[in-house]
């Protein structure tokens, strides 16, 4: 069908619409990828689509065959799941406890509820990782979230009391507030990892080095590794 698109165009004397390049991308990096994908498009003329997830479940998706030119991860673990033609330690991040805005700071060893994702993707991780650094047990009532996202939301509506999120994800909410940042040591080195998927995704996987890109992941709140 592709083939048969391009040769009715070049018999019309016309260009085919370029296809759209696929990023499946971390959910926490939502705004950024959007950001920069837009801009990239200005200046390239392609469209680009996305699929933003946990990091866990993206790399189960593209594993069962999922399409996909990019893939953007919140941990190199899930990267490695792929085995991609290139790949780039791209970003760094924080991790925080999030409350309600109006919420007073909560005792971490007292909490009544408590919203993270799933141990699987990359927050949940670090975030037992920090709880176990800290010797904070789990309270009675744990909220799962399917990505930080989720998690997120949960504390912003109400459900949960605190959840666990990266730093970045705190800024797009302004129904939350960080409560507390945990210690870089508590947990895992938090490192999104890019990794090209085909040929057709270099030229944007090229761009993420560019300073104007990294300049707009700098506004958003995240760090160089």
């Amino acid at each position: 069908m592709r083939q048969t698109c391009f040769l009715l165009a070049a018999l019309l004397g016309c260009d085919p619409a370029p296809q759209p390049l696929a990023i499946h991308a971390a959910s926490s990096l939502k705004e950024l990828v959007t950001e920069v994908a837009g801009e990239w498009a200005k200046k390239t003329g392609r469209p680009v689509r996305f699929q933003f997830e946990a990091s866990s479940t993206l790399a189960r998706q593209l594993k069962e065959g999922a399409a996909a030119d990019l893939f953007i991860s919140a941990s190199p673990e899930w990267l490695d799941e792929v085995r991609p033609r290139e790949r780039l330690d791209w970003l760094s991040n924080r991790l925080v406890l999030v409350v309600r805005k109006e919420a007073k700071d909560p005792d971490l060893k007292g909490l009544e509820s408590l919203s993270l994702v799933n141990e699987q993707a990359p927050a949940g991780k670090y975030a037992r990782a920090a709880l176990a650094h800290l010797k904070i047990a789990l309270p009675g009532r744990v909220l799962m979230g399917a990505n930080v996202r989720d998690v997120l939301s949960k504390v912003s509506q109400g459900g949960a009391q605190a959840g666990i999120v990266y730093a970045t994800d705190a800024a797009v909410d302004p129904e939350v507030r960080i409560a507390f940042t945990f210690p870089a040591e508590s947990h895992p080195k938090i490192l999104y990892s890019a990794g090209l998927l085909t040929p057709a995704g270099k030229p944007f996987f090229d761009a993420l080095r560019e300073p104007w890109t990294l300049e707009s992941a700098r506004r958003h709140g995240f760090t160089r590794p």
